[in-house]
């Protein structure tokens, strides 16, 4: 679908002067919004609003992204859903990434809270909340358009950062440290970070 619809894409990032928009767009499988569900146009026109497989949308506010979770027009409509793996385990899904967003934190002394996003190597981003005992499938979006900048700007990235200027306010939950490692990660961020979250490890990988 993206090969139609790239220059449209191009045309959106141009649009708002944000760096890495076009990235964004690909790789949370955002989908132009009049495009599936009023006319589909051979011209290049400027696309508003672009949804989710979700529920959620962006929309362009003159030149500005809002993010809109749970978005009421979308309510009634057909979301089609694109990710071939979409039923794979969180395990499976890390193997096939090359880049890893990790938020790690606690919602109260005794109770952990992590969100991790993995960039496949399709360039696809797959995104996994750990909050009250498990794992749950969530939108990409639901990093917010400042976590999502950051990690399109740093894709590239052959090592790990601690990311010191991350929004932390994506869970519910205080004392959080954010990462952006690739993938497969490196012995010294496994170190890092096993030492504190034993939850991570058969995801990340065991140090030993």
């Amino acid at each position: 679908m993206y090969a139609r619809i790239d220059r449209q894409i191009l045309l959106t990032e141009s649009y708002t002067e944000i760096p890495g928009l076009s990235f964004i767009i690909r790789a949370c499988r955002l989908k132009p919004y009049s495009y599936f569900y009023d006319e589909k146009l051979d011209k290049i026109v400027l696309y508003r609003k672009w949804f989710d497989e979700f529920g959620n949308s962006i929309e362009l506010v003159k030149k500005k992204i809002e993010i809109r979770y749970g978005d009421l027009s979308l309510r009634n409509k057909h979301v089609p859903c694109t990710d071939l793996y979409y039923g794979l385990s969180i395990d499976r899904i890390a193997k096939m990434s090359k880049l890893v967003y990790v938020f790690a934190g606690k919602e109260s002394p005794l109770q952990d809270c992590y969100l991790l996003a993995f960039l496949g190597l399709d360039n696809y981003l797959r995104a996994y909340m750990y909050l009250y005992g498990e794992w749950q499938r969530i939108s990409p979006l639901q990093l917010g358009m400042k976590n999502l900048r950051i990690l399109a700007k740093n894709r590239g990235t052959k090592y790990f950062q601690r990311l010191e200027k991350a929004d932390n306010n994506v869970l519910p939950c205080h004392a959080g440290q954010t990462w952006l490692s690739f993938m497969p990660t490196s012995f010294n961020f496994r170190v890092i970070v096993n030492k504190e979250h034993e939850k991570l490890v058969p995801i990340l990988g065991k140090t030993l």
